[in-house]
């Protein structure tokens, strides 16, 4: 979010007192697979594996059927989905030792990760603009969007709601989605699905370190009654005392680099629980997250500093209901309810009285989701689904001011979203299928719009899918875009839209060796981006028209080896022939694991390469980077895993706001975690 012009973001570190307990959880999980060994070695060799000992064993062919729900909004083989759509499953988070949901969005094709001090940003398909909070993807948990109402802002980094180690799998659905999910839903879907019961029965614990001062532990509890419900509840924190410097001061050290540091740290705390029974899900959530700044308080004395504070709390609420309403009608039916506050808050002292008093933006947002989907099979060949949902946006409200005082600007926001569709998934032959949808969406900011949804699948190859794609989708102006633009007097940017033309081929040419291709060409109009010259307010920019490609190619071996490989070209031109900022025209990502000891112990490499990029101010140099991951599993109920990130010690920079330096990005770093189970 948009941080204070004398701020400097960083993550921010908890209590001292935790470092002996994460001590002793690392300590207690050796001791712990000691003891289970020796236990091991004193009974009878088990004849058969067991079922969780046979999922936990490296697959040996690609899987051609995964089940993925995010491209059609039901349940429904990979292969058979209206739009390409790419997985990063629980094993893929264990094996390669992703540590967050930063690192599961590196994984996916097309996109590409920024950071500053206190934020992550995510850009698709070269659209990665500058000031932009990750509004033009939508995200969802188990379906349900948790994009926030105030900068529309999508949260990746410590404030994400779920631990990665919950995660069952990812499922990124890439081009527009509005015909299906209305606003957001611009560049693409990221849909988080958590695990359920049968992976989290019992007591678990898990406690990581790593070099740079992290400290990370989680508990979870779950429960499957024989009375047919099921839950699970996991609590975690993470603390970061001392941040690293965040600014390249190449060979002269800043001399306040040691007082720097003092107060760039972190705390943070979630909380997420979910619950089934029969065809009803209850789910809720809360992250709190509190980072420290230095912040200069006096203008004739720079090296003059002081603490600052960022923080951001986020919760939410949800009850769901699925039925069958006969042989050939379903019912689905959703409400959340969500909450989100982002305070800064930086100290001023009057000189006269020494009087220290604190100033700042919060920005408060509080609102509810209702969804309504009913889908039928009544007609012989036909899928049919139809719904409505509402935003009702209760409360959007920015305010800057002097703490204790009323604000001296506020900004309130009054909003309703309605969006209702329909979608006919028609099977044209055994063959062939034909997707057909159409969305309308209203609002009190902007004028209703429409957008279709067009796909044809074709299946008539062995092991192959063929698919021809055309959609749309439009994101509006949020309330941070509107306030920043009223203080000055501006009018309201019109909502930005899109239009894409899709083509993609999957083949699996054996059961060990697949491919996947896909070729797009997308028009965009009214994109909203920040003035870079004049003043600093959201301006409508001319057409921009981007082309690209998407290669991915996966291998696997009969002893568990696999490698990945998949390669990103794009190339995205203004109507005067200029490229874009931070719009990098190649990706290349490598993913290779083997065992060592059969499924016991794994050795995961991966490796990410961004060509360059230029800003506002500045080029910034393409990169290179490889990650080591060292994956122990000696029991079922044990995992230990070591990590090595950047493992060259590459020097990179990254400058996601062109209006502040740029921030120098994470360099050789070990990671140690463990983690134990104890089952019901």
């Amino acid at each position: 979010m948009r941080r204070g012009p004398r701020a400097m973001a960083a993550l921010r570190g908890a209590g001292r007192g935790w470092r002996p307990l994460l001590l002793g959880l690392l300590m207690g999980g050796t001791a712990s697979v000691q003891s289970q060994e020796d236990a091991a070695s004193a009974k009878p060799l088990e004849t058969e594996p067991g079922l969780e000992e046979l999922l936990r064993q490296p697959l040996k062919q690609v899987p051609r059927d995964i089940e993925v729900s995010t491209a059609a909004r039901f349940t429904q083989s990979a292969s058979q989905a209206p739009t390409t759509t790419y997985v990063v499953t629980a094993l893929d988070i264990a094996r390669f030792g992703y540590r967050n949901m930063s690192d599961i969005l590196r994984a996916m094709p097309g996109l590409y990760i920024t950071k500053d001090n206190g934020f992550s940003y995510v850009g698709a398909r070269g659209l990665g603009r500058p000031g932009d909070l990750n509004t033009r993807l939508l995200f969802l948990i188990d379906g349900m969007r948790i994009n926030e109402n105030v900068y529309d802002a999508a949260l990746i980094s410590e404030e994400f709601f779920v631990d990665a180690d919950l995660i069952e799998r990812v499922e990124f659905a890439p081009g527009p989605g509005s015909a299906l999910y209305g606003n957001n839903a611009f560049l693409g879907v990221v849909n988080v699905i958590t695990k359920r019961v049968d992976k989290m029965a019992g007591v678990e614990a898990r406690a990581s370190v790593d070099s740079v001062g992290v400290q990370h532990l989680r508990a979870s509890w779950g429960h499957r009654s024989e009375a047919g419900w099921e839950g699970w509840l996991a609590l975690s924190g993470t603390m970061q005392d001392r941040r690293p410097y965040p600014f390249d001061t190449g060979e002269t050290p800043d001399p306040l680099e040691s007082e720097l540091r003092d107060q760039l740290w972190n705390r943070a705390k979630r909380l997420l629980l979910s619950f089934n029974a029969g065809g009803w899900a209850f789910r809720g959530g809360a992250t709190s997250l509190a980072q420290g700044v230095p912040v200069q308080i006096s203008e004739q004395n720079p090296d003059l500093l002081d603490q600052g504070y960022l923080i951001s709390d986020n919760s939410f609420v949800s009850l769901s209901h699925e039925r069958s309403l006969g042989p050939d009608w379903d019912l689905f039916a959703s409400v959340s309810l969500k909450k989100s506050r982002y305070q800064e808050r930086y100290p001023l002292i009057f000189e006269q009285t020494q009087q220290r008093r604190y100033y700042g933006t919060t920005a408060r947002g509080r609102w509810s989701n209702w969804d309504l989907r009913l889908s039928t099979r009544r007609w012989l060949d036909h899928t049919v689904m139809a719904g409505v949902e509402l935003q009702d946006d209760d409360l959007m409200r920015i305010s800057q001011a002097l703490e204790g005082e009323s604000p001296f600007q506020e900004f309130f926001g009054i909003n309703r979203r309605v969006g209702v569709f329909i979608q006919d998934e028609w099977q044209l032959s055994a063959t062939q299928r034909l997707i057909l949808g159409l969305r309308r969406d209203t609002s009190h900011v902007a004028e209703p719009k429409l957008n279709p949804r067009l796909a044809w699948v074709w299946n008539g190859v062995p092991d192959a899918t063929l698919r021809l794609m055309y959609g749309g989708a439009f994101r509006a102006a949020n309330l941070n875009e509107f306030a920043l633009n009223s203080a000055l007097g501006v009018p309201t940017p019109v909502p930005e839209q899109i239009k894409t033309y899709e083509a993609s081929w999957e083949q699996a040419l054996t059961p060990q060796l697949q491919y996947r291709a896909a070729l797009y060409a997308s028009r965009l109009s009214n994109l909203m981006e920040l003035n870079q010259v004049d003043l600093p307010v959201y301006e409508n920019s001319g057409q921009l028209r981007n082309i690209g490609s998407e290669l991915d190619l996966e291998r696997r071996w009969d002893q568990g080896a696999s490698l990945r490989i998949g390669l990103s070209l794009q190339r995205t031109r203004d109507q005067h022939g200029a490229g874009l900022s931070n719009s990098p025209r190649a990706l290349f990502k490598l993913f290779y694991s083997q065992p060592l000891a059969g499924d016991a112990l794994q050795l995961s490499w991966q490796s990410f390469a961004m060509s360059r990029r230029h800003t506002a101010f500045q080029e910034l140099p393409g990169y290179w980077l490889n990650n080591l991951n060292l994956l122990w599993r000696p029991r079922l109920d044990v995992d230990l895993s070591l990590g090595v990130y950047n493992l060259g010690g590459t020097r990179y920079l990254d400058r996601p706001a062109s209006a502040a330096p740029a921030i120098k990005q994470e360099g050789r770093t070990f990671q140690l975690s463990v983690s134990w189970r104890l089952p019901s």
